[in-house]
């Protein structure tokens, strides 16, 4: 019950916390079969909170073994499908790891039962744009529950990318997109080893076909650039919240594919030129989205007026939106971390919130302060739009009050980088 309570919830807290949900080929998924989702994680839990809250099934899925320490924490985890797993690098050592013959034997029984099990195969979190090396739990997995049931008639494995377009902050776009299943019984036999890592290369290769990958971590910021130029040449919608579609996936890791193949000279020569374009645009105060519109729209009235709600809303959240910034960056060290609990930290913090207000409302029984409340948070959801818009908006006034000789020269520099990002 505590599942169903907080999901939807949680999925609220998605919508406002990301611009835009590519949700792609979710019906890949085989319907009333076992089935494990194998999925990459570039952040400490972001990507579970996104499937759980989107995937039309319940979802379950296996977390690290240390977080369930504390038993009230224990309890709260499992009441929300989390199945703990130990390694020996947490701080469980042995002990912890002989649990996992209870986790085991419970992923096989519900795998027997039906239920969509979601698993990160690297067995751990970085944020970059890379695949690394899988674990081989999954096999275990999988092989252990076509072991114990031989009558079933087979067990699939989905690869599921999931790609931030920026995993540290909030208001980003994320793009998931579900591979083709692949059969368990296809390569299971006798469980050998050799099996386990046959299944394991293709599942690394269907994961990647799905993953924008930069090989080369010394590319990293060059792809981030060229990225950004693409982001502002496409034109997105900004609803539905959810999509499913896949434009923009392939459009990306085509460009992170095009670096990949560049000589160490031509990706020298890109370097220099995308360097000194970004280090420009800097130094005007301005962005490349404000580049490539060339031009500046006057602030309408639309958004003049919009100014009012947009303001009152910002007002009215200002409080918890503050305690989760400040949990996030006072209490968060590792970069993977600090996206999903700002997430969850504004989410506990405006559900509080809201719950004081309809204590005062029902103490001081003036329930006329719940319609207010409401009006206002819909003025908060408003001001996110508006103060996105108003910001892009003053990007473009600067650029538009440069020198015509120095909106020329970005001009010509962001021209010199478009052919590295359009399909050949």
């Amino acid at each position: 019950m505590f599942y169903y309570l907080v999901r939807p919830l949680a999925r609220l807290g998605t919508y406002l916390f990301f611009q835009k949900i590519y949700f792609a080929n979710e019906n890949r998924i085989p319907r009333d079969k076992p089935v494990i989702l194998a999925i990459n994680h570039p952040t400490g839990f972001m990507e579970p909170i996104i499937m759980a809250v989107l995937l039309k099934k319940p979802l379950h899925f296996l977390v690290r073994g240390d977080f369930f320490s504390k038993k009230i924490y224990g309890a709260l985890l499992r009441a929300l499908h989390m199945i703990p797993i130990f390694r020996m690098r947490d701080t469980t050592g042995f002990s912890g790891v002989k649990s996992n013959f209870s986790t085991f034997e419970a992923c096989y029984a519900g795998l027997r039962s039906g239920k969509i099990i979601m698993i990160f195969p690297e067995g751990r979190t970085v944020l970059e744009k890379r695949l690394r090396p899988l674990q081989r739990g999954l096999v275990r997995i999988a092989f252990g529950t076509l072991e114990r049931y031989p009558e079933l008639e087979d067990l699939y494995i989905v690869p599921v990318g999931v790609n931030f377009t920026d995993g540290e902050r909030p208001r980003g776009k994320v793009m998931i997109n579900f591979g083709e299943p692949l059969s368990a019984r296809s390569f299971y036999q006798t469980g050998a080893g050799v099996e386990g890592d046959q299944l394991l290369v293709a599942l690394a290769q269907a994961l990647a076909q799905n993953i924008i990958i930069v090989e080369d971590p010394a590319d990293d910021v060059l792809v981030e650039q060229l990225l950004i130029l693409d982001r502002s040449e496409r034109k997105e919608k900004l609803f539905p919240l959810v999509e499913d579609a896949t434009d923009c996936l392939w459009r990306e890791k085509n460009i992170a594919n095009r670096i990949n193949s560049m000589s160490l000279e031509e990706k020298t020569t890109l370097k220099t030129h995308a360097k000194a374009y970004f280090k420009a645009l800097k130094a005007a105060q301005t962005n490349d989205k404000a580049v490539a519109k060339s031009s500046s729209a006057q602030l309408g009235v639309g958004q003049l007026l919009g100014a009012v709600p947009a303001y009152l809303g910002y007002v009215f959240g200002f409080l918890p939106a503050q305690l989760a910034y400040y949990i996030k960056h006072k209490k968060v060290r590792r970069l993977e971390y600090k996206m999903p609990i700002w997430a969850c930290a504004s989410w506990g913090a405006f559900l509080v919130y809201y719950l004081l207000w309809l204590m005062i409302a029902a103490t001081t029984e003036q329930w006329l302060i719940l319609l207010v409340v409401a009006i206002m948070g819909g003025f908060a959801w408003f001001g996110l739009y508006y103060f996105e818009s108003l910001a892009q908006w003053q990007f473009e006034q600067h650029f538009k009050r440069l020198e015509w000789k120095l909106q020329q020269q970005l001009q010509d520099q962001r021209q010199h980088l478009l052919p590295f990002i359009q399909n050949q």
